[in-house]
């Protein structure tokens, strides 16, 4: 219990940032050509990785898990916005807080490393980019375990395993589902994820007919963001559900000073600019020998694997309808655009992997990872100047 009474500050926040500037050092080999790390460098990749999890003081969800977990398990009857699944793994499974987020954090790493060794793609160089782009993410909400989960099952269901169709079948479809019990939100990963599965969606003309609809779609979004808000609103339908998205829209606490701004900039630009290499990567197909045997001599093959398409095409469905929120909607809806944008990072990672292994839009692809790292080392200075002023992020 002793564990609610702590508050970010600034030592905390500083281990943080010492350990993502660490796994970068340590996971440096696995940026460059074969992109292969020693099994200890990347065994302790993993092991660190899963040490910045477990003690995730950089944001503020961390005690407010916290502070959950001890309601959970000691006040009978406490009411939250945490799925039923999270009710018994704190009752049942976990003797202590830090057990509860091994449990979570733990169960979506090991899926996510499954990912990683699932695509046709260099885990390393996988593992080197999440690490110095997107652990942060990763480490900050419960949502992980439905991330890893629909986006394993596509995965799968994109590339079945060798001889084993109809099981890649069922565990594909299993995963989806099973990603619903651990996230109100994940419904909305996994439309994408089934939209992602059709190769033929995303094209130059069903993009150009997007954004011509675009200023509808957003009139129609405010619309029933009203509704929503007028529902939540009468006790009579209130719900779990509806105080959550409720607190969403509401959650107008941060003034959109000079630090903050660059703050969104810098952790949120890199996802549009893999969402553009994304939609080359998707597009991607040479037709001239010339152009083949130029990609033959830079190792590029002649298109993408289906699984990195599936992923391609999942990074801009997401950029696509998160920045829908971005826009003044009649509601604060800043925060469903950072929680609906973060469902893009494990995509993102596998996009930018595949463009930096063979070299595709190599002068974009370094710019954008100097951008994210850029990002990720001020979203943990921001926070540890935050916690110096004893501001709540």
């Amino acid at each position: 219990m002793e564990l609610t009474s702590l508050e970010p500050i600034p030592i905390l926040v500083f281990t943080n940032l010492l350990m993502v500037a660490f796994l970068l050092l340590l996971g440096r080999k696995g940026l460059r050509e074969p992109y292969i790390l020693r099994p200890w460098r990347r065994y302790f990749v993993i092991f660190i990785s899963m040490i910045f999890c477990l003690f995730s003081f950089w944001g503020t969800d961390w005690f407010h898990y916290a502070e959950m977990y001890i309601n959970l398990v000691y006040m009978d009857g406490f009411n939250t916005s945490l799925e039923n699944v999270y009710y018994f793994i704190a009752n049942y499974l976990s003797p202590n807080y830090l057990v509860f987020r091994a449990i979570i954090w733990g169960g979506a790493l090991y899926l996510l490393c499954l990912l990683f060794r699932h695509v046709s793609i260099r885990g390393d160089l996988l593992l080197a980019i999440f690490c110095a782009l997107w652990l942060l993410d990763f480490s900050y909400g419960r949502v992980v375990m439905s991330y890893t989960m629909m986006y394993l099952g596509g995965a799968v269901l994109m590339k079945p395993v060798r001889g084993k169709m109809l099981l890649s079948l069922m565990l594909g479809i299993i995963l989806l589902v099973l990603s619903l019990f651990f996230h109100k939100s994940a419904v909305f990963g996994v439309v994408l994820v089934l939209l992602a599965l059709s190769p033929r969606l995303l094209n130059n003309r069903t993009f150009a007919l997007v954004l011509m609809m675009y200023p509808f779609v957003l009139l129609l979004v405010q619309l029933l963001l009203m509704q929503f808000m007028d529902t939540a609103v009468d006790p009579s339908e209130r719900n779990s559900s509806s105080t959550a998205g409720q607190t969403y829209l509401n959650d107008d606490t941060k003034e959109i000073g000079p630090a903050y701004l660059l703050y969104l900039i810098m952790r949120y630009v890199p996802y549009y600019m893999i969402a553009w290499i994304a939609y080359k990567v998707n597009q991607y197909q040479p037709e001239e020998s010339a152009e083949k045997e130029s990609n033959a001599q830079l190792s590029l093959p002649d298109e993408a694997p289906a699984e990195v398409r599936f992923f391609s095409r999942l990074t801009v469905y997401v950029v696509l309808v998160s920045t829908i929120f971005l826009f003044d909607l009649g509601a604060s809806t800043t925060t469903l655009y950072i929680r609906f944008l973060m469902y893009g990072f494990i995509p993102a990672c596998v996009v930018i992997a595949w463009a930096w292994q063979y070299k595709f839009c190599p002068r974009m692809v370094k710019l954008t990872f100097l951008v994210g790292v850029a990002g990720t080392f001020y979203a943990l200075l921001y926070s540890f100047y935050l916690a110096y002023l004893g501001v709540a992020e």
